[in-house]
């Protein structure tokens, strides 16, 4: 027990505990005005709160955790009276244990949605400062939802094993809107780079791909669309643009709402998606119901995602330490193999995603587990 406080001590920097410090007046009175507000949930069957993870009305570019929630609050807006409190590990609000504990006391159950976790190879002496929180947190769940068998497997590795009941609720895509258009297969190859890009091998590996499809002769243009988060990102990549002779295959789309989504993966072949060890990224889903085919590592969660012909997968080292990645040279034979029965592969991935991921199928199962959770 000793050994694990210094373990997790050693984690903790002296900024981290300098800002926990600045924050504790505020979740004080957090504290205090929680408990001065009158809950007592009467209503019959599911009544949710999201925690204000939510931006009001939906305005803004939202991405990450949030994504998901969206679907959720059109069919179960935030409730007053609400007898479930759902959360998802990677959005949680600011003071999500006290939110937790005090409507737990109120008879509220705690519906958990458990993405990834930190790692080493991703937080280095940090991972448990990051996992802490959630372990807590994760322990008061009366459900969680795992958004695959990886992440499940993950959480049991670096949380502990909890006895909540528990199914697997892979991320969901509105497949009336996110749908393919139709696209000649014609002049250049245009692939895809989108999301939220934290760490800049993501970038920089499909920028190294294209250097190498342009030197095979092979017309390529690039879309690299979402939001640079690495530091120094921008001067990274425009650097790394001019130094590998790309310049004219990059197109630079700024971060961008989820109404404007779908037509960019409808301007796209191929989604290439290189994170490592990613718990089930909602990216390649969409890209899949637009009829994109993705191009991944083997890692995480996209086997479980990416079935056969709707894409490749390249194999990378297994490693929990370290972050691998596919090499230009094998992304690039993927381009071409795709790119030779693009027809195919590109009714494979709408398949794919209309069969397995539909948000009606994914609110469907919540909606089972809902009526179960509430007061009937």
């Amino acid at each position: 027990m000793m050994s694990r406080f210094f373990e997790v001590l050693a984690g903790i920097s002296v900024r981290t505990w300098f800002w926990r410090l600045l924050e504790l007046p505020g979740r004080l009175r957090y504290q205090w005005r929680l408990e001065r507000t009158a809950h007592s949930p009467q209503r019959h069957g599911p009544a949710l709160d999201y925690g204000d993870a939510l931006i009001p009305g939906g305005a803004g570019v939202v991405a990450g955790g949030r994504v998901k929630l969206l679907h959720l609050a059109e069919e179960f807006p935030a409730a007053p009276d609400f007898n479930i409190l759902y959360l998802v590990s990677s959005a949680p609000p600011k003071f999500a244990l006290e939110l937790v504990q005090w409507a737990q006391k109120r008879g509220v159950r705690i519906a958990w949605n458990q993405n990834g976790v930190a790692y080493p190879a991703w937080f280095g002496r940090r991972t448990e400062v990051i996992n802490a929180p959630m372990r807590e947190l994760r322990a008061h769940a009366d459900f969680i939802f795992y958004q695959s068998a990886f992440c499940r497997d993950c959480a049991n590795q670096f949380l502990g094993e909890v006895q909540a009941p528990a199914e697997i609720a892979f991320n969901s895509v509105d497949t009336a809107r996110f749908r393919p258009v139709d696209a000649a297969q014609t002049g250049e190859c245009r692939l895809l780079a989108a999301g939220s890009h934290h760490e800049s091998y993501r970038v920089t590996a499909v920028l190294e791909a294209v250097a190498e499809l342009k030197r095979r002769k092979f017309s390529v243009l690039l879309h690299l669309a979402g939001r640079l988060l690495w530091p120094g990102a921008k001067a990274d990549v425009t650097a790394r643009v001019r130094k590998l002779g790309i310049t004219d295959e990059v197109r630079r789309i700024p971060p961008y709402r989820q109404a404007e989504a779908p037509a960019i993966y409808q301007a796209a072949h191929i989604l290439i998606h290189p994170k490592y060890k990613d718990p089930c990224p909602t990216v390649p889903i969409e890209a899949m119901a637009c009829g994109v085919p993705v191009i991944g590592s083997a890692t995480g969660g996209m086997p479980e995602l990416v079935s056969a012909g709707a894409g490749e997968l390249l194999e990378v080292p297994d490693s929990w330490d370290q972050n691998h990645w596919p090499g230009p040279s094998a992304i690039a034979d993927a381009v071409e193999r795709i790119m030779s029965q693009w027809s195919d592969c590109r009714a494979a991935a709408r398949a794919n995603a209309e069969s397995r991921f539909s948000e009606e199928q994914w609110l469907a199962q919540h909606r089972r587990i809902f009526q179960a959770l509430a007061p009937a």
